[in-house]
């Protein structure tokens, strides 16, 4: 079987899995998305000249990629952990010295073991 052979299968099947990722922007008070967490890169800003993260997940419509700026990466990087689950909702934008911004945001862990049994979906792939 030749490789566009074997995709033609696969589709066939249903056994195809899209890894590319959509951007998530966050616009207004309250955009966000419940996800698995993938893991996150560093990007070089051409606008700022520095550096942020960019984060990856899993979530019901598919690979999200986003980014949340660098005052959050600061204070995120370190907590969330691949493979866990997360509610982000954007709050707001806030204005500090030097006509810089800080976007606020709000990211809750969810721990599926403690849900009550028959709340999660079986099918869920982790």
């Amino acid at each position: 079987m030749t490789y566009a052979e074997m995709k033609k299968a696969a589709e066939k099947a249903g056994a195809l899995k899209d890894l590319t990722p959509t951007f998530f922007q966050f616009k207004k008070r309250g955009d966000g998305f419940v996800g698995k967490f993938i893991s996150s890169s560093a990007v070089e800003s051409g606008l700022t000249q520095g550096t942020y993260l960019q984060y990856l997940f899993e979530a019901d419509e598919g690979l999200l990629k986003c980014a949340l700026g660098a005052a959050t990466d600061k204070e995120l990087s370190a907590l969330l952990i691949a493979g866990h689950i997360y509610s982000l909702e954007f709050l707001s934008q806030e204005k500090i010295s030097g006509g810089r911004s800080v976007n606020k945001f709000k990211v809750m862990e969810i721990d599926p073991s403690l849900l009550p049994k028959g709340e999660v979906k079986e099918d869920i792939p982790f």
